[in-house]
């Protein structure tokens, strides 16, 4: 029998599910959680999931409005892809990138042409993965946030 993996858009009431794959203590969870919801409620951003056998493995944010650096978005235009996580046993089959392709396509229907994502200069694989996605534009440099405080180089696919 095939594996069955579900790619989809979580509403808020989902959110708490996304809690095993968050690498941090229960504090950052509980205030990273609030943030994101605030989001939801702005609807400042939208999660994309995959899910198996019930419990959510993969995670990506799409935010729609600037937060860290202003060539992150532009309103209905540029979508800004963050906290793109898989669970270590899933990584390797293909699946975050199925996942990117399924925000990405979503957000196309919705009118935005143009998406960026965030890469630390040493994370090869991920670089790796962006740029056969077609995030292949360097466009601008910011540091993280209190979740992910690292130097990134951010990367834009029209």
């Amino acid at each position: 029998m095939k594996t069955q993996y579900i790619y989809k858009k979580i509403t808020s009431d989902e959110f708490s599910k996304l809690k095993p794959l968050f690498p941090d203590t229960e504090e950052k969870w509980q205030k990273y959680k609030n943030q994101r919801l605030k989001q939801f409620e702005e609807k400042d951003i939208d999660v994309y999931t995959i899910e198996h056998c019930g419990e959510l493995i993969g995670e990506v944010t799409a935010i729609y409005s600037n937060h860290t650096l202003p060539t992150e978005t532009i309103p209905s235009v540029r979508a800004y892809f963050s906290a793109f996580r898989v669970r270590e046993e899933y990584q390797n089959r293909g699946l975050g990138q199925g996942l990117l392709d399924y925000a990405v396509d979503d957000l196309k229907k919705r009118g935005y042409s143009e998406f960026t994502i965030g890469v630390e200069a040493d994370n090869e694989i991920a670089k790796h993965i962006y740029f056969k996605l077609g995030f292949t534009e360097e466009i601008d440099h910011g540091r993280g946030d209190e979740y992910d405080p690292c130097d990134y180089t951010l990367y834009l696919k029209r």
